[in-house]
């Protein structure tokens, strides 16, 4: 466990549980003017939240909130595997159902053991806050955990006489992170479910570098963004934009039953296997005789790609703006959508490609500078 340096010696302190910044700005903010006698703690304990990039956003924009109210925080373990352990047997319940009843517990009793360990009075949580909790359960779950640890438990109603709508109005002038779901894989694949979509917060794509493979991890890449405006002190907006997301889940380019090494482009669209052949090779680019299959030699768009080698290709991947530059570089009336690949030798006889992928719109935050 890390926090940030604090005098938990004062007798006064509520140890407050976070789940992310968006309940927790509206929480902590009514802590601070209801109880200005009071010194509070943030704790963020929640390994429910996956994938790790998600969790890792989440963490990040609450430290960010917390600097904002002036709030001390303390940084719990992400103990995502003893989590899933005691989740077993409740992956097909139902929101608000028994599995968010162990959730719930997971965190709290967390939160008492640290808060007793730290010295403080009480604790509370800022799942309060959160119109898709119940608030009922919450106020007990929280009493009986605080009743065993021999600490109080802090009950809180910030939902009532407008405030959700206040919690909204916060959450926009502060600029903070919106997550999409509640946090557990179990509940996401449930919700992307009924919505007829692919869970791709939980996939990764084969053609993109790692910190932008999964959905939160590109938008973990995104908000980066957010940072470097706020360091220049220079005013923004957020704005969402709907984009069509490509994740390369399989590929293969095959001759005389061995593999060749290559690297698939974003957008390449294949609906089953194809065998094809090259009927020409021209200035680095083999045009195949089937689904416009087009194949390019590394080493004649290697200054474009800004690639040191082939190998490097491979393992890191390229960028989904460069993927999207070099298919503009060689058809510019429209999105191409047929399979480029890059090899690293000419190929001239037949050859079979399989590519596996998924395609569904996203929302995804862009930072407009002021």
């Amino acid at each position: 466990m890390s926090s940030v340096p604090y005098d938990f010696s004062n007798q006064n302190t509520t140890l407050v549980h976070i789940c992310c910044s968006v309940d927790s700005h509206h929480f902590l903010t009514s802590l601070q003017k209801l109880y200005p006698y009071k010194h509070f703690c943030g704790f963020f304990y929640n390994p429910n939240i996956h994938p790790y990039e998600e969790y890792a956003l989440r963490l990040e924009d609450v430290k960010r909130s917390c600097a904002m109210l002036e709030i001390p925080l303390i940084i719990g373990e992400y103990e995502d595997k003893e989590w899933l352990e005691n989740a077993k047997g409740l992956e097909n319940e139902p929101e608000k159902g028994e599995r968010c009843s162990f959730c719930f517990d997971f965190r709290l009793a967390k939160t008492a053991q640290v808060a007793q360990k730290t010295h403080c009075v009480e604790f509370t949580t800022t799942l309060l806050a959160s119109p898709m909790k119940s608030q009922s359960e919450l106020f007990a779950q929280g009493e009986k955990i605080a009743i065993g640890w021999n600490l109080d438990f802090l009950p809180l109603n910030v939902r009532s006489n407008g405030g959700v709508k206040v919690q909204n109005t916060l959450a926009k002038r502060a600029q903070l992170y919106r997550q999409n779901y509640c946090g557990c894989l179990f509940a996401l694949k449930a919700q992307r479910k009924k919505s007829n979509k692919n869970a791709l917060e939980l996939l990764s794509s084969l053609s993109t570098p790692k910190e932008t493979r999964n959905l939160p991890a590109l938008r973990f890449h995104n908000f980066r963004t957010r940072t470097q405006l706020e360091v220049m002190n220079q005013p923004y907006q957020i704005i969402k934009r709907k984009v069509l997301r490509y994740h390369l889940t399989r590929g293969l380019l095959k001759q005389e039953n061995q593999a060749i090494p290559s690297f698939i482009c974003s957008y390449s669209l294949l609906s089953k296997p194809v065998k094809a052949k090259i009927e020409f090779w021209h200035q680095g680019i083999g045009y195949a005789n089937k689904e416009g299959i087009l194949l390019l030699l590394f080493e004649d768009f290697k200054e474009l790609l800004q690639v040191a080698d082939f190998t490097t290709l491979l393992h890191i991947g390229l960028s989904e703006e460069m993927q999207l530059l070099l298919r503009y570089k060689l058809f510019s009336k429209g999105l191409s959508t047929s399979p480029l690949l890059i090899i690293e030798k000419p190929i001239l006889q037949d050859f079979t490609l399989e590519i596996s992928s998924i395609m569904q719109e996203e929302m995804l935050e862009d930072f407009i500078p002021l």
